[in-house]
């Protein structure tokens, strides 16, 4: 029974999810609490009674509650109990059961093993009959043969294409028989000799039958034909034949003189040693003749996948063939007329030579890869399976040998046997290939269809990604490409060959700069200036830099760029120094081998270093550094391009060192970072022999200024009263200086970055503040040369502005200020030097100026500052 009902509740109260104590109270004592709000005065002893029924119930409640639940919990012992035995009896009727099971397998499997001896037994028994009765047939044919009868042989010929390969079988056999039985009887004299002239004239008459077949394209009689020459000899003699005859090997092209076609293909090849031009395309011959190759190629695995067993060894043959006879022999006329010209021509021709080749064997290998294989694979699967007994694909050495393998020259190496033994043997060299027929019709069935990677991968057993790309041909043709050019990389030959040319063709590239230079140093020191600056090659400098040989394009000096001098440094010979040094690298990275690229990187780049700064940058700039070493002449503004070049060349050099030599020599760090050393060890060489110019440069520039002020006379500054040019135009010195202000500007403009710009500039500007606040404490200035003075200031400030450096503008607005002094009346004097920027000097100074005016000691009020 529910209590709720006790207390007048809904079922379910105690129960509920939201049961409150608070509001069971007051559900209970819901009259007593009407009751009490109509009384004005609280009584308890309603509540109380409801409360003590209330509990009671609740208590009586708790009672039975309890009571159920020890009754439950016996009832739940109880059932665990015999759940618990019913488990364990379960337990042990699985473990019987299991027993049952085990000693069931155990017997099926006795019986499994007992029935497979016995299919072995059978097995071996049939095999033996089989074996017993070849060799009672083949001892009836040796005993046919011993007495000059052919009878059977000649009908199995004439039984069609399964007559004649049992034929082939069988004089193979009897071969083995004859070759290791030779100290045999006299009687059997006749056998041999019968044996001999019916091979000789068997495998005469089916080379004769493949060769009709051949000419005449008939695919199902050269399959015949090819197919009983593997099973009689291996298939060696019809493989030669069939590349004997084959038409690429008497084509118009191979058969016409080598030495004719290389001089013709040669003479197509202009500019090949000539180290300004890029390296010409390839022998247009020799890629004709790869072509043909590829389409050789491709269509013949057609017609040898169809006649010939072994597909892949023939293809072998004909491609060793095509390597070793034809390409072989023109790569050889081709690279010996291309070394009897020049160094250059020989490298240039063997690496385009090379890229061809390895195009081609890439070719070979993606074919191999996408559909010899496959096919092959399908076929190798069908042996493996028992479709195919073993013999279809990998015969023995027979395939690799001559049918000299049956002459007598083998038997006297061997060791005799006689009778059954010699016929157990040849029973046992040689399977029946019967079932060769289904073979070929399974590899029918991948060239049709079945050449996927996936496909051919769950055939014979592998996951797709195993060797996945690679094709049986493939070391096969790798090794082919290697035979070709391995005389001419071989050791350090390929190495020695370009470490020579980069030499002779960097010599060659300085021999311009080399010539200048020597008759610079053979004439005279007072010319030596004029002599770098002598010949005028044309505008060659830009600040845009290519990106395959890091390349400087070429300007006019109209446009803003310095122009470049054959007697110092020049971005062009630069950039041909690189390019030549990139080809280089090219040729080595496709010719050496793949552990040999970093070594052969590192040397090149070591050559182009030391060859850049001890032969070029170094002597070049010292030649210009001795060049301002004579201060009686004027400095020639040009060497501002050859700093701007140098700077150039620098750029080059380092992005040519990214581009072209890090990704090859990256990989070793060790040879990265002495790579890196020399690179900036050359670079901080030169960044310090540019420092040293520009400083002497300027310190030239200043001292020839200085020169030009020397020439300033005292009277310029007490000019008479109708000298209106000096008034109007300033003094001669000035003019001078301010023109060379402007043409010192224009050169920095011209040839250097803005940093630099900015500290030549300043360096200039400083040094003719510092020599006009000298020069102009010489020269007493009169009223009207004041004005004059005023005007020299002017044409000073005017020059220093165009520099535009506000720390120079700033200095000449003093300078400006201080040739005030000279033009303003006594009276205004005080005013001049007390308040404005003048008074920031010192007063030694300002007295200095001051002193030097023509009324300095006639005036008292002049005097009065002095």
């Amino acid at each position: 029974m529910d209590p709720s009902r006790a207390f007048g509740l809904p079922e379910g109260y105690f129960t509920q999810t939201g049961f409150s104590a608070g509001a069971f109270i007051e559900q209970i004592s819901l009259v007593d609490l009407e009751f009490a709000k109509k009384n004005s005065m609280f009584e308890p002893k309603p509540f109380v009674r409801t409360f003590e029924r209330a509990l009671e119930k609740l208590l009586g409640s708790q009672g039975e509650l309890g009571g159920k639940i020890a009754q439950l919990e016996r009832s739940t012992k109880t059932y665990a109990e015999d759940h618990r035995k019913k488990m364990a009896r379960l337990k042990q009727t699985f473990a019987t059961v299991g027993s049952s099971f085990e000693r069931l397998e155990t017997q099926i499997s006795e019986v499994g093993s007992n029935t497979i001896r016995i299919g072995e037994q059978l097995d071996t028994v049939a095999k033996e009959k089989d074996r017993a009765e070849a060799i009672k047939e083949l001892v009836e044919f040796y005993a046919e043969l011993n007495e000059g009868n052919t009878l059977r042989l000649d009908e199995l010929l004439d039984g069609g294409s399964e007559g004649m390969i049992k034929v082939a079988h069988t004089l193979r056999r009897l071969n083995t028989i004859v070759v290791d039985n030779q100290y045999s009887a006299p009687t059997d004299t006749l056998a041999k000799r019968q044996i001999e002239i019916y091979s000789e004239n068997f495998e005469k008459n089916m080379l004769e039958s493949f060769e009709a077949a051949y000419r005449e394209n008939d695919i199902h009689n050269m399959s015949i034909a090819a197919r009983t020459l593997d099973a009689f000899n291996g298939g060696v003699s019809v493989v030669k034949a069939y590349i004997n005859q084959h038409p690429f090997f008497l084509s118009s092209m191979i058969s016409q003189s080598q030495d004719s076609i290389a001089e013709a293909s040669y003479q197509s090849m202009e500019g090949i040693s000539d180290i300004s031009h890029l390296p010409p395309a390839p022998d247009r011959w020799l890629a004709q003749l790869y072509a043909d190759t590829r389409d050789v190629m491709f269509k013949d695995w057609a017609v040898i996948s169809k006649v010939f067993p072994r597909p892949i060894e023939v293809m072998q043959q004909l491609l060793k063939r095509v390597f070793e006879q034809t390409i072989q022999s023109y790569l050889e006329t081709l690279l010996g007329r291309a070394e009897r010209q020049s160094k250059l021509a020989f490298l240039r021709v063997l690496s385009s030579s090379h890229i061809e080749t390895r195009k081609l064997i890439e070719d070979l290998q993606r074919f191999d890869a996408e559909t010899v294989t496959p096919a092959v694979t399908v076929l190798e699967s069908a042996r493996r399976s028992g479709n195919v007994p073993q013999g279809l694909l990998d015969m023995p050495s027979s395939a690799q040998t001559s049918s000299a393998q049956f002459s007598r020259s083998r038997a006297k190496k061997a060791t005799p046997r006689r009778g059954r033994d010699a016929e157990q043997s040849a029973i046992d060299d040689d399977d029946d290939l019967d079932d060769e027929a289904a073979a070929r019709d399974r590899l029918g069935e991948a060239k049709s269809g079945v050449s996927s990677a996936a496909a051919i991968a769950a055939l014979i057993g592998r996951s797709e990604g195993d060797n996945a790309g690679v094709g049986l041909l493939h070391g096969f043709l790798n090794r082919c490409c290697d035979d070709l050019f391995e005389s001419y990389v071989a050791g350090s030959n390929y190495m020695r060959a370009e470490q020579v040319h980069l030499k002779e063709a960097f010599r060659q590239t300085l021999a311009p700069f080399a010539r200048a230079r020597a008759e610079r140093h053979s004439s005279s020191r007072g010319n030596a200036l004029l002599g770098i600056f002598n010949s005028v090659t044309g505008g060659a400098n830009t600040a845009a830099l290519g990106s395959g040989t890091n390349s400087v394009g070429s300007t006019g000096a109209s446009s803003g760029q310095p122009a470049e001098f054959e007697g110092t440094v020049t971005a062009t010979t630069a950039r041909m120094l690189l390019q030549v040094h990139a080809e280089a690298i090219a040729r080595g990275v496709e010719l050496e081998n793949d552990g040999l690229v970093t070594e052969c990187v590192a040397n090149l780049t070591s050559i182009l270093l030391s060859t850049l700064g001890d032969e070029y940058l170094f002597p070049a700039l010292e030649d210009v550094l001795e060049s301002l070493q004579d201060l009686r002449q004027e400095p020639d503004l040009r060497t501002f391009g050859v700093i701007r070049v140098a700077n150039i060349v620098v750029r080059l050099v380092q992005m040519h060192f990214q581009r072209t030599v890090v990704p090859f020599v990256g990989a070793s760090s060790y040879v990265y970072r002495d790579m890196v050393a020399e690179k900036n060890q050359l670079m901080s060489r030169v960044e310090m022999s540019l420092n040293l110019i520009s400083n002497k440069l300027v310190g030239a520039c200043t001292q020839w200024i200085m020169g030009i002020l020397a020439k300033q006379r005292k009277g310029d500054f007490r000019p008479a009263d109708d000298d209106y040019t000096a008034f109007e135009m300033g003094t001669q010195p000035c003019r001078q200086c301010a023109d060379y202000l402007h043409r010192i500007e224009r050169a920095c403009r011209q040839s250097m970055g803005v940093e630099n710009q900015e500290r030549v500039l300043t360096d200039v500007g400083i040094t003719l503040h510092r020599m006009l606040m000298e020069h102009l404490r010489k020269f007493v200035v009169s009223v009207a040369g004041g004005l004059v003075l005023v005007k020299d200031v002017s044409k000073y400030r005017e020059a220093i502005g165009s520099f535009a450096i506000p720390a120079l503008n700033e200095k000449f607005s003093i300078l400006q200020d201080i040739s005030n002094i000279f033009v303003v009346q006594p009276a205004a004097l005080k005013s001049l030097l007390d308040e404005g920027p003048l008074a920031r000097l010192d007063r030694a100074t300002v007295q200095g100026f001051v002193q030097m005016r023509e009324d300095g000691r006639t005036s008292s009020l002049v005097r009065q500052f002095l």
